[in-house]
């Protein structure tokens, strides 16, 4: 692999270029979905899907984390052979786990959705696809160790495909005959919703295995010219999965503990306020089915961007170049940072168009509201999402756990206070949401300060992108709700409102990215080392927007300033 400035950046611009494209994906099936399902249906797949997403936290999710940043510090010295065992040792515990793991959900479903039984079947359909799960991470934390990000986003995205083909039909197929009643329809939708989330696991587990079948013979030709004096064996090789699963899953564990807390205090608690099982179902649909898929989108992007850096910053720590970590977590944060703050602040300015666009038979009002409070969570979640990457590739696993377990104690006094004492209903489960973020990011802000010396760059990395932001929440703002109050009854209407929120997206981007350029006063070498940047900078030139040349002491370098693709 050539070593390049910003590969690191590089691999992660695929990963997020594929992981956009699913959530987008994700969030288009989800709206015909919610029509065949309804919003008790939304509650239903929402409980049974907190649980399924921990349950695969345990059993397989920290699996290509672990396995990219063992397997790359084993390449980085060049012993082949070792992570080629590293490799199937990852294959027979993925093996063992995901069959507990199965278990666990198809059996202990009734235990944990004791309050909400008619998502209890949604829950054991997906019992399959957590034993399916652990072998697709394996495979995908083999390609992520040799800084090649491509396998996984091809598979990402045909994965999502099938998910959303098969899920709508399920649920459409299953729901047939309860279309008369609001309950079973629910109950039946969530489930045929979730068969689409194994279908599309079997064929991102196939995409995945043809690519390391086609890569075969060099894998088999590389271990040949390996000359590694001392072999682990298999039991050396799980020994080291397990050092570094157990905490990395820990650490994933109690990050994402957080929803299942959440749930469960809520649907506790809401009884004793009187409350209906069908109430808080169709309440926790506008947090766990309405919001959670719209924020999760940047989210996913800073998570692709800490997947492309763990293994990245291993091999830097472990070749003993801490210089090159430092640099490798100053880019990547900076870089989340400019995608999360634009994205915070898009989202808070539409949350209604965006709302009637993808949910367009849900309380619109009331979903839009918890986007526009909620938004804010964006920009710590992402953050705190990076720092947990970069501590896990720093070798300091332990500490996102101690982190989240005490953001967790966070979360969970500030959701009962204001389901118990303030009635606040979802916007307790939001307010709880935020601060736990919030509380993340700052324990792992302090515990990088230690670790290594590295320095945040407060302007490059938080006040340029938010001022730029800001530019473009007013551009956004005036061009939507101008347009809302000079033709209300046109902007209501499904096709406009759909067509005019795409253009003043694509408006607000253009002027983010403009506003950014001026503001940061980067040069055109900058921008052509930023991903998408030479796009940018050609859009820039199509638009006569003055962007200056590479600058060495203040004095334009006439040889490069010539050029410019």
């Amino acid at each position: 692999m050539s070593e390049k400035k910003n590969t690191v950046i590089k691999q992660a611009s695929f990963l997020m270029a594929a992981t956009l494209i699913c959530r987008v994906i994700g969030l288009l099936y989800r709206s015909p979905l919610h029509g065949i399902m309804g919003d008790v249906g939304d509650g239903y797949y929402s409980f049974a899907y907190e649980w399924y997403n921990m349950i695969l936290l345990i059993a397989s999710y920290s699996i290509p984390m672990a396995v990219s940043k063992v397997m790359a510090e084993l390449l980085a010295v060049r012993q082949f052979k070792n992570a080629q065992k590293v490799f199937h040792a990852a294959l027979l515990y993925v093996t063992v786990v995901g069959l507990i793991g199965a278990a666990a959900a198809y059996f202990g479903a009734p235990f944990f959705l004791a309050k909400q039984p008619d998502a209890v079947l949604a829950l054991r359909v997906m019992a399959p696809t957590i034993f399916l799960s652990g072998f697709l991470g394996v495979l995908r934390g083999y390609f992520q160790a040799q800084n090649t990000m491509m396998p996984t986003a091809v598979s990402q995205i045909g994965e999502q495909i099938v998910n959303a083909v098969i899920s709508v039909a399920a649920a459409w197929f299953m729901t047939r005959p309860y279309a008369a009643d609001a309950n079973l329809t629910g109950k039946f939708g969530a489930a045929g919703g979730t068969i689409g989330t194994g279908a599309g696991v079997v064929t991102g587990l196939l995409i995945m295995a043809g690519i390391y079948f086609l890569n075969r013979r060099f894998i088999l030709k590389r271990l040949g010219r390996d000359r590694t004096g001392e072999l682990k064996t298999l039991t050396d090789c799980l020994k080291l999965i397990l050092l570094m699963v157990t905490p990395v899953l820990l650490a994933t564990c109690v990050y994402n503990l957080s929803g299942i807390v959440d749930q469960t205090l809520f649907t506790w608690l809401m009884p004793l306020k009187g409350f209906t099982a069908e109430q808080i179902s169709t309440q926790y649909a506008l947090f766990g089915y309405q919001f959670r898929p719209i924020i999760n989108i940047p989210i996913a992007l800073a998570s692709a961007t800490s997947t492309a850096l763990i293994p990245a910053v291993a091999a830097s720590i472990a070749s003993k170049d801490t210089q090159a970590a430092e640099g490798k977590i100053t880019s990547t944060v900076s870089f989340t940072m400019f995608l999360a703050i634009p994205s915070a602040v898009g989202i808070a300015v539409l949350s209604l168009p965006i709302i009637r666009i993808l949910y367009p038979g849900a309380n619109q009002n009331a979903a839009a509201v918890l986007l526009s409070l909620g938004a804010v969570s964006v920009i710590f979640y992402c953050l705190s999402t990076v720092t947990n990457g970069v501590l896990q590739g720093l070798g300091k696993p332990s500490l996102p756990v101690c982190h989240a377990a005490a953001a967790l104690a966070v979360n969970a006094v500030v959701l009962t206070v204001g389901v118990a004492l303030f009635n606040m209903g979802i916007a307790a489960v939001m307010l709880a949401t935020i601060l736990y973020a919030m509380t993340v990011s700052f324990l792992n802000a302090l515990s990088l300060k230690k670790i290594i010396p590295y320095k945040t760059d407060i302007r490059r990395a938080y006040l340029e992108p938010l001022a730029a932001a800001a530019v473009m929440g007013v551009v956004v703002g005036a061009l939507y709700w101008g347009m809302a109050a000079l033709l209300p009854s046109l902007i209501g209407r499904y096709l406009f409102n759909a067509l005019w929120t795409v253009f003043v997206v694509l408006a607000g981007m253009l002027t983010y990215a403009v506003a950014y350029v001026l503001i940061s006063r980067k040069n055109a070498d900058e921008l052509k080392r930023m991903p998408m940047g030479t796009r940018i900078l050609q859009v820039f030139r199509l638009l006569h927007i003055p962007v200056r040349e590479t600058a060495v002491d203040g004095k334009p370098d006439n040889k490069k300033a010539g050029k410019g693709r």
